[in-house]
């Protein structure tokens, strides 16, 4: 009876207390990982089993329970020009694991709560950026966002765990508005299962397959407190436009007054995993497919109607390897992942034709090791990374195809005192290599996208970025292996080899971009 209390509760406080696994296009959340140690090499190893279950038991411990708070704050003049000036989040996140006679059963519950200061040409979701229609203006709005998000995982073995069955489900609602001049008002909600199998086809190999389901839907409308905003034929800042494709047809208000529309996705894919334990160390592989299709389109309820806007549809496939390894107070890991993205549009009113083409591919190897002694423990990593994005529109010719190089080193030592108390220093160095950006825009199809949006992430991309981290931490022992966990770090960015496109930017880019992160955690 202990137990089922116990899993109750796990999953109540989840309830109470993250987006889709594998969303595609979409920008990186706050979790609790990334607060609490993005050093440790065994949290790492806990949310990898999270987004690959056929692993939970195995890398999730049989009961813990965590509950943490952070504070985010970004700010600097080096950003997208669809990001914002300055973000203020705030974030909570409960989550734990119980395991009942052969069961593990894991759950998460987040809430994010951000506020925008200053957002342009981005009436959307933070999680859709390669959308090929939405609204904008280029006065800044003020945005806030908040979003809930519940993750279960379970897992049980069969036949002297010779096979076993694993799944879980991620669902998520968020509201975001502005509230100033154009109000942009946009709902969400996204749920997505996965269930799969596995067995042990020879001594310590194992292989599974896991089916993926999602839907959802996107709802947006832009609407004015001040009528004046709307009916004014002088062109101003609160003149909202639509954007389609990547600056194709960029149509104000007096072309286009119904100012909303929904977008219905659905996803639909597969994962194929392996595993082998050796002497040498333990390996880990999956590769993924995902399909996302999402249909935009606006409900005329007034006239029992509904008009089809556009088709898109994203491809992405995904590959990983990692491999790790104990002995004694040292552990090595390493893993290999590789991402490809693929995104092309269907233009309704052109009879279907397609416009808008999106590419995204990016890898990253890391290579981490830790040493653990009595009183101190040591951990360094690096990493290289690749990152080649490609977005073109036919309407227009707008194309802008950018590749990176990714380099960071990072190191971490812990010192436990005799109290069992711990406490962390963290450093941290990184650099962007741009080693290839070309785009092409024939003037005479230049339009306010391009001078704010366009001509900014063309510079924004070309730019080499230097970036250093500093980290500290406290970590109060208690009884029952109970904790208090308190992180505090600032990362500082400087972008160089800013040049001129000899164009008109009206969105000026600066050079600094900094972070504060602050978290407090308790675990159980």
């Amino acid at each position: 009876m202990k137990d089922y209390i116990q899993v109750t509760l796990c999953l109540f406080v989840g309830a109470l207390s993250q987006l889709p696994a594998k969303a595609i296009a979409r920008q990186d959340t706050i979790s609790y990982i990334q607060y609490i140690d993005q050093d440790s090499m065994q949290l790492r190893l806990r949310q990898y089993a999270i987004d690959n279950p056929m692993w939970l038991e195995k890398k999730v411990p049989q009961r813990y329970s965590l509950i943490s708070m952070g504070y985010n704050s970004t700010s600097g003049d080096y950003h997208r020009a669809q990001d914002a000036q300055r973000v203020n989040t705030l974030n909570f996140s409960s989550e734990g694991a119980v395991t009942i006679k052969d069961v593990r059963l894991w759950g998460r519950f987040n809430y994010t709560r951000s506020v925008e200061d200053s957002t342009r040409f981005a009436h959307q979701t933070r999680e859709n950026t390669s959308s090929p229609w939405y609204f904008g203006s280029y006065g800044y709005n003020h945005y806030e966002r908040t979003t809930y998000r519940i993750q279960t995982r379970g897992q049980r073995y069969f036949a002297d765990r010779k096979y076993a069955v694993f799944g879980g489900f991620d669902y998520q609602v968020a509201n975001h508005f502005s509230n100033n001049d154009p109000r942009g008002s946009i709902r969400v909600a996204q749920l997505n299962g996965t269930l799969g199998g596995s067995m042990r086809i020879v001594k310590n190999v194992d292989i599974g397959l896991e089916g993926k389901y999602g839907y959802g839907q996107e709802d947006f409308e832009i609407a004015y407190k001040n009528g004046n905003s709307a009916t004014s034929a002088v062109e101003s800042p609160y003149m909202n436009y639509i954007i389609r494709g990547y600056g194709w047809k960029v149509s104000d208000w007096l072309l286009e007054q119904k100012m909303f529309y929904q977008n219905d996705m659905k996803r639909f894919g597969g994962k194929f995993y392996s595993s082998l334990n050796s002497s040498i160390g333990d390996f880990y592989g999956n590769v993924a497919y995902l399909r996302e299709e999402q249909k935009y389109r606006q409900t005329l309820r007034n006239e029992s109607r509904i008009n089809e806007l556009s088709q898109y549809n994203l491809n992405r496939l995904d590959y990983n390897l990692v491999w790790q390894l104990s002995t004694g107070n040292q552990t090595y890991m390493a893993s290999l992942d590789w991402s490809s993205t693929r995104g092309k549009d269907q233009v309704t009113e052109s009879g279907n034709a397609q416009n808008y083409v999106y590419q995204n591919d990016n890898g990253a190897l890391n290579l981490s090791y830790m040493l653990a002694k009595k009183k101190w423990r040591h951990y360094y990593g690096g990493k290289i990374g690749l990152l080649n994005e490609i977005r073109r529109d036919g309407g227009t010719g707008t194309s802008l195809d950018y590749e990176h190089l990714n380099y960071q080193l990072n190191g971490a030592w812990t010192y436990i005192t005799a109290a069992n108390q711990e406490i962390e220093l963290g450093l941290a160095g990184s650099l962007r290599q741009n080693i290839g950006t070309s785009w092409s825009l024939p003037l005479i199809n230049e339009n306010v996208f391009h001078q704010y949006v366009f001509y900014h992430d063309v510079l924004y991309n070309r730019a080499n970025l230097y970036g250093s981290k500093v980290k500290l931490g406290f970590k109060q022992r208690l009884k029952k292996g109970n904790f208090i966990h308190l992180v505090a770090d600032y990362n500082y960015q400087k972008a160089a080899c800013l040049s001129d496109l000899n164009r008109e930017n009206l969105a000026p880019i600066g050079t600094t971009r900094k972070q504060v992160n602050l978290m407090i955690a308790y675990g159980f």
